[in-house]
């Protein structure tokens, strides 16, 4: 019978070890977890920046080759006169 009192005394050291371990850890875990959050949404702002600012160019892009196209189609078109093919019609 005297095995199983150390047996259970082991077992209740490494078991308050072990909870001892996982509630350090639990009190560690929130101020990582902010730092994580902060950094996450940093990147998210940056990001958002650069898409922000990629679709305001590409707006811009895409109005002055919409006014370069109208301007285009507002300018007469020039005829070019048909030369007389020399050949069949003409006597030689």
């Amino acid at each position: 019978m005297r095995s199983q009192p150390v047996r259970s005394d082991a077992s209740r050291q490494r078991a308050e070890g072990q909870f001892k371990a996982k509630k350090k850890t639990d009190t560690e875990t929130p101020r990582a977890d902010a730092a994580l959050r902060q950094a996450e949404a940093e990147k998210t702002r940056r990001l958002r920046a650069l898409r922000l600012a990629k679709e305001a160019a590409d707006r811009d892009t895409a109005e002055r080759e919409a006014a370069g196209a109208i301007a285009r189609k507002a300018e007469p078109r020039r005829r070019v006169p048909r030369t007389q093919i020399s050949g069949a019609s003409e006597p030689t």
